[in-house]
């Protein structure tokens, strides 16, 4: 398997780290983007999107990144990181999609300085505060929603919240933080 990525953006990030958390064995390619490698006819075949990460398992390509996560947990159940119960599976999905949605808008509306941003941190950021409430991890134990949702939080923008008033999710983040695949995913520009 390869997954071609671009580490520094949050919905690469997840993936790379889910993988080298577990130490998959997924080949991963840092893409180029000034070398526009992502708009080439080969490219665009495997993903039409054009963008990253797409994972290609022999003749399957998948692309968006909640979808890579939910892959390669269903692969490797010896992770144990996705829910094999309907309703522990539904709800793994429920945080996926929220992430995808409610959460990523939150943050484009803090690094736009929005006049709603504040309300959305309130609304989402208290959302996953009152889901974290007595639980190590927002399923209770860890698992691909804690990879989904934290690069989001701990990149640059997520680091712009003011998390004073969300005790649970800073306790998360912590923990989150110490995680192998988040330490070993951190963004380093070459030269630093």
């Amino acid at each position: 398997m390869k997954l071609y990525s671009f580490s520094p953006t949050p919905n690469n990030r997840k993936v790379e780290a889910f993988i080298k958390h577990f130490d998959l064995p997924v080949e991963i390619h840092s893409m180029g983007f000034r070398e526009q490698e992502n708009r080439t006819d080969a490219y665009r075949r495997m993903n039409p999107m054009g963008k990253a990460p797409l994972l290609v398992d022999g003749d399957f390509c998948l692309w968006e990144s909640n979808a890579i996560l939910s892959y390669l947990a269903t692969l490797h159940p010896e992770t144990g990181m996705l829910p094999d119960d309907p309703r522990g599976r539904a709800d793994c999905d429920r945080w996926l999609y929220w992430q995808a949605f409610h959460l990523i808008n939150t943050v484009i509306a803090v690094r736009a300085k929005s006049k709603t941003a504040g309300k959305d941190v309130e609304l989402n950021i208290g959302v996953l505060n009152g889901q974290l409430d007595g639980r190590e991890f927002v399923l209770g134990n860890l698992s691909i929603v804690d990879f989904a949702i934290a690069p989001y939080l701990l990149g640059r923008h997520g680091q712009a919240i003011d998390y004073g008033p969300f005790p649970h999710v800073r306790a998360w983040m912590d923990r989150c933080n110490q995680l192998d695949g988040i330490v070993a995913t951190v963004f380093r520009p070459k030269g630093k």
